[in-house]
């Protein structure tokens, strides 16, 4: 490098800068604004599809010209932790948690996570997927596999559309799962199964006899309706793969 060579480093910085916020940051001397353009053009569009294949909801109750604004702010502000494209979602995601748009509805943080929630179901190293379960008893100790999880928001994220935006909170209980087939599925459950999702979730010793009968009297509910109506949801649980047996130490 001769001695009036710029940096390398300092050029790139340079350059970077410029396609993140073109309106802030200066061109890199000597590189014609028709290949820039091509840059700047490529790079939002590319993080921007990212955002969109993930967030179709989010995009789609916004203004257009609040998208663009919220994605411009995220591709400039936000200092991502991995390279890795398929986390480009978790990034955003992690964004818009402390985005502090006037545009963004109460409810975009709920709503982004239940639509990573999706990408992160398919894309999960599960291990212990389960096959189906069949003539469960009272006395067998079961727990959920890894590729199924229970979720609590304070808003219907699952029914919000351009025609249905919720006006208040209305709190939503949901599972989300991966089949032995590695399709995603969800059901709405209601606060107590959420409830017995988690105990089962925790589970590592206790019959299912017991985890009902507990949640029961932890409820004050007659153990008998919670027996009969506990063991229903089980049952429905384990037809589609999201149970299996304690793993014996």
């Amino acid at each position: 490098m001769t001695e009036n060579a710029p940096d390398f480093l300092a050029v790139q910085q340079q350059f970077s800068a410029h396609i993140r916020n073109p309106t802030q940051a200066a061109p890199t001397e000597g590189v014609e604004e028709r290949r820039l353009n091509i840059y700047r053009e490529l790079f939002f569009n590319n993080i921007e599809g990212f955002a969109a294949g993930a967030f179709p909801v989010l995009k789609e109750i916004l203004a257009e010209d609040d998208w663009k604004q919220l994605v411009r702010d995220f591709f400039v502000t936000h200092a991502c932790e991995t390279p890795y494209f398929l986390e480009i979602s978790e990034e955003f995601l992690n964004y818009i948690q402390t985005a502090k748009q006037a545009f963004l509805p109460a409810f975009s943080y709920q709503l982004a996570h239940w639509e990573w929630m999706e990408l992160h179901a398919d894309i999960a190293e599960c291990d212990d997927q389960a096959e189906p379960l069949i003539g469960i008893r009272l006395s067998d100790q079961i727990t959920t596999v890894d590729c199924a999880w229970c979720l609590a928001y304070e808003y219907p994220v699952h029914k919000i559309s351009p025609e249905s935006m919720p006006s208040e909170m209305a709190p939503s209980f949901l599972m989300v799962y991966r089949n032995e087939d590695l399709e995603v599925g969800f059901i709405e459950l209601n606060p107590l199964s959420y409830l017995l999702f988690e105990r089962l979730e925790q589970n590592n010793q206790y019959s299912v006899e017991s985890v009902l009968t507990q949640l029961a009297q932890d409820q004050n509910m007659d153990s008998s309706i919670v027996l009969k109506g506990g063991m229903e949801i089980i049952e429905q649980w384990a037809a589609i793969g999201v149970l299996k047996y304690v793993t014996k130490a």
